[in-house]
């Protein structure tokens, strides 16, 4: 039951992340200035309802939220991290405090997750 479940939420995964890079390489989107890294401690019997979180919350992540660029779900035996880019280290920082990310996405993950989220906002690089 365990190991069907696995199957099926890694589907669901491979599919979204077809789909996104399929409109990421169809689309002008701007290039990231700046990376927001969370990562969260999920139990294995938890990952796809997080991962519906996740897809619930990305186009409106991607549509309302100023700067952002991308969102991407990376899964690892360990934990699974949501990297977001954004065009402007103040991005993040507005997207931190924002109603969408404080009213919707931690209410919603916080079932969940067996510890507090790990933030990091990295910039990024250009010469």
């Amino acid at each position: 039951m365990k190991f069907s479940k696995s199957i099926l939420f890694l589907s669901a995964i491979a599919v979204f992340t077809f789909i996104t890079l399929t409109s990421m390489s169809n689309s002008n989107q701007s290039s990231s200035g700046a990376y927001l890294e969370i990562t969260l401690d999920i139990k294995d019997e938890n990952r796809s309802n997080a991962g519906a979180v996740y897809v619930k919350y990305k186009q409106p992540f991607l549509d309302r939220i100023k700067g952002a660029v991308s969102k991407q779900l990376l899964l690892r035996s360990d934990d699974v991290q949501v990297l977001h880019g954004f065009k402007t280290e103040e991005d993040v920082n507005e997207y931190l405090k924002s109603e969408l990310f404080q009213q919707d996405v931690v209410r919603e993950l916080k079932p969940y997750l067996e510890s507090d989220p790990e933030i990091r906002i990295y910039s990024v690089f250009s010469n």
